[in-house]
Order: structure tokens, then C-alpha cells, then sequence
């Protein structure tokens, strides 16, 4: 399994602190693979990693999936490996759905305000254009303690007296769901 990684039969005779990230996320996803699982759950899988590095490693991983038919479980918060990577995307605000749908019509057209202002809070890597990344107001609530009715309410410009008080039901369209009393 070290050689469909990319690591050589050798490594098995080495300590951990001779491998690189790069090598060692390759010795994690070996791992995995050994128990020939259906579905792999990866949290923050590159989120440790240089660029070129992650882009190895996902490549790696479009690879594999379509050699042993995997599923990805993809937990990140880098959209760029979201929406290279990722067919399906879910938006989660204090530990609740708030948008979920194919990844191309998320990122391109956002319904949920946090979405929304995710999406925009993400860098453009052209200097030349100049973005306002628009600051959501207020301080995030206590997952311990979350307000009443829609959690995202207090930061929400759109919040009126039934998102104070319900929580909203995810509207599903055809192939997305949303769940906002005022959706965009």
C-alpha cells in the first residue's frame, strides 16, 4: 500500500520524524486504505501542507477514488480545495446545516448570508483587483449557549423577528438546500 502512495517499500523501516507532511499524510491515507474502506472521512486533510504539496496529495486522492471507488468526507475550510475537489459542499454555522448543494452552484451563487460572506471573505490571487471583503457585525455566539431561532441571526443584515424566534427548515430545490427565512 506505501507503493500505490508514492512512498517506497523502505519507509516501513523509518521513525516517524524522518517523513516529511507530505509523507506522512501518504502514510495516513496508506493506512486507511488498507482496512478497503467505501467511504474515507479526511479532516483538514491539506490544511498543513504547502500548495504544492496539497495539490499532490489531492491528486493523490482523485486517483485512489477512482481506482477503489471511494467516497471523500472532505472537512475543510480552505473553499479553494472545496471547490477544486469537492462535488457536494454543506455550509455549517455553529454546528447547524445552513447550505448544501452541488459545489459549483454554491460558490457561484450563494443563498445563505453566511455562505455568502464566506465565499467573499476568500482573497482573489490577482493583485491587480482590488476586493472589499465585507466583515460580518457582531461576535459569533457561544456554541454552549446559541441564541434563540436562526443561530446566525445577531450577525445577519437580513434578520427580522422570525429568525429571532424560528429556527428555519432547510428549503430543498432540486438538487440544494438552504436554510434561511430570507434566502438570497
Amino acid at each position: 500500500m506505501l507503493l500505490e502512495v508514492g512512498l517506497p517499500a523502505d519507509a516501513t523501516s523509518k521513525y516517524p520524524h524522518a517523513f516529511s507532511g507530505g509523507q506522512r499524510q501518504r502514510i495516513s491515507i496508506a493506512r486507511a486504505l488498507v482496512l478497503e474502506p467505501e467511504l474515507i472521512i479526511a479532516d483538514e486533510a491539506v490544511s498543513a501542507l504547502d500548495v504544492s504539496v496539497q495539490a499532490q496529495i489531492l491528486a493523490l486522492l482523485r486517483k485512489l477514488q477512482g481506482t477503489y471507488d471511494l467516497g471523500f468526507l472532505f472537512i475543510t475550510h480552505d473553499l479553494g480545495v472545496v471547490r477544486n475537489f469537492c462535488d457536494r459542499v454543506l455550509v455549517m454555522y455553529l454546528g447547524h446545516v445552513v447550505e448544501e448543494g452541488p459545489v459549483g452552484k454554491i460558490m457561484d451563487n450563494p443563498r445563505h448570508p453566511y455562505t455568502k460572506s464566506l465565499i467573499a471573505s476568500v482573497p482573489l490571487p490577482d493583485p491587480a483587483k482590488k476586493t472589499v471583503i465585507a466583515m460580518l457585525e457582531g461576535e459569533i455566539p457561544s456554541p454552549s449557549n446559541p441564541p434563540s431561532g436562526c443561530p446566525f441571526h445577531p450577525r445577519c443584515d437580513r434578520a427580522d423577528n422570525i429568525c429571532k424566534r424560528e429556527m428555519p427548515r432547510r428549503q430543498i430545490s432540486t438538487d440544494r438546500g438552504v436554510a434561511c427565512h430570507h434566502p438570497l
